[in-house]
Protein backbone atom coordinates (compact mmCIF):
# COMPACT_ATOMS: atom_id res chain seq x y z
CA UNK A 1 0.00 0.00 0.00
CA UNK A 2 1.02 3.28 -0.96
CA UNK A 3 1.55 5.96 1.31
CA UNK A 4 -0.33 9.40 0.69
CA UNK A 5 2.22 11.60 3.13
CA UNK A 6 4.94 11.25 5.01
CA UNK A 7 4.60 8.97 8.09
CA UNK A 8 6.35 11.41 9.85
CA UNK A 9 3.87 14.08 9.17
CA UNK A 10 0.72 11.28 11.40
CA UNK A 11 1.16 14.36 14.11
CA UNK A 12 0.31 17.24 12.19
CA UNK A 13 -2.69 15.06 10.96
CA UNK A 14 -3.82 12.93 13.83
CA UNK A 15 -2.29 14.87 16.51
CA UNK A 16 -2.15 13.46 20.35
CA UNK A 17 -3.56 14.17 23.24
CA UNK A 18 -1.37 15.49 26.44
CA UNK A 19 -3.24 15.23 29.45
CA UNK A 20 -1.53 17.98 32.57
CA UNK A 21 -2.98 19.64 35.82
CA UNK A 22 -4.13 23.08 36.13
CA UNK A 23 -1.40 24.23 39.18
CA UNK A 24 -3.69 26.37 40.14
CA UNK A 25 -6.78 23.85 40.82
CA UNK A 26 -5.50 20.53 40.15
CA UNK A 27 -8.28 19.89 37.35
CA UNK A 28 -7.05 17.88 34.32
CA UNK A 29 -6.52 19.95 31.22
CA UNK A 30 -6.41 18.17 27.71
CA UNK A 31 -3.92 19.68 24.88
CA UNK A 32 -3.29 18.56 21.39
CA UNK A 33 0.56 17.98 21.27
CA UNK A 34 0.98 21.02 19.01
CA UNK A 35 -0.68 23.39 21.90
CA UNK A 36 1.19 25.38 24.21
CA UNK A 37 -1.57 26.55 26.47
CA UNK A 38 -5.38 26.08 27.24
CA UNK A 39 -7.88 27.71 29.80
CA UNK A 40 -8.51 25.32 32.91
CA UNK A 41 -12.60 23.41 32.39
CA UNK A 42 -12.62 24.47 36.19
CA UNK A 43 -11.41 27.83 36.99
CA UNK A 44 -10.65 29.52 33.87
CA UNK A 45 -7.10 30.09 34.10
CA UNK A 46 -4.40 29.94 31.62
CA UNK A 47 -2.33 26.56 31.79
CA UNK A 48 0.81 26.55 29.82
CA UNK A 49 3.11 23.84 29.04
CA UNK A 50 6.01 23.18 26.76
CA UNK A 51 5.01 22.33 23.27
CA UNK A 52 6.00 19.00 21.41
CA UNK A 53 8.86 18.86 18.80
CA UNK A 54 7.29 18.63 15.55
CA UNK A 55 8.60 17.56 12.22
CA UNK A 56 8.00 20.65 10.86
CA UNK A 57 11.03 22.19 12.27
CA UNK A 58 13.36 20.33 11.13
CA UNK A 59 12.34 18.86 7.88
CA UNK A 60 13.37 20.03 4.60
CA UNK A 61 10.53 19.47 2.86
CA UNK A 62 8.17 20.60 5.63
CA UNK A 63 6.22 23.41 3.22
CA UNK A 64 5.89 21.26 0.85
CA UNK A 65 4.65 18.51 3.11
CA UNK A 66 2.24 21.20 4.82
CA UNK A 67 0.79 21.83 0.65
CA UNK A 68 0.34 18.34 -0.16
CA UNK A 69 -2.00 17.45 3.35
CA UNK A 70 -3.67 20.74 2.62
CA UNK A 71 -4.51 19.92 -1.24
CA UNK A 72 -5.47 15.52 0.03
CA UNK A 73 -7.49 17.75 2.39
CA UNK A 74 -6.62 15.63 5.26
CA UNK A 75 -5.43 18.79 7.00
CA UNK A 76 -7.87 21.68 8.42
CA UNK A 77 -6.94 24.81 7.22
CA UNK A 78 -6.45 26.54 9.95
CA UNK A 79 -4.13 24.08 11.06
CA UNK A 80 -2.01 24.65 7.54
CA UNK A 81 -2.33 27.79 8.52
CA UNK A 82 -0.70 27.59 11.82
CA UNK A 83 2.13 25.25 10.58
CA UNK A 84 2.70 27.79 7.69
CA UNK A 85 3.24 30.51 10.47
CA UNK A 86 5.50 28.50 12.40
CA UNK A 87 7.85 27.95 9.37
CA UNK A 88 7.70 31.68 8.37
CA UNK A 89 8.48 32.19 12.31
CA UNK A 90 11.50 29.39 11.93
CA UNK A 91 12.92 31.22 8.69
CA UNK A 92 12.92 34.55 10.31
CA UNK A 93 15.12 33.05 13.61
CA UNK A 94 17.47 31.85 11.09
Amino acid sequence: MALKYCPGARSLVEPQIITTYCPVCGAEVEFFEYETERKCPECGRIVKREASESCIMWCKSAAECIANLKKLGVLPPERAEELERMLREKAKSR
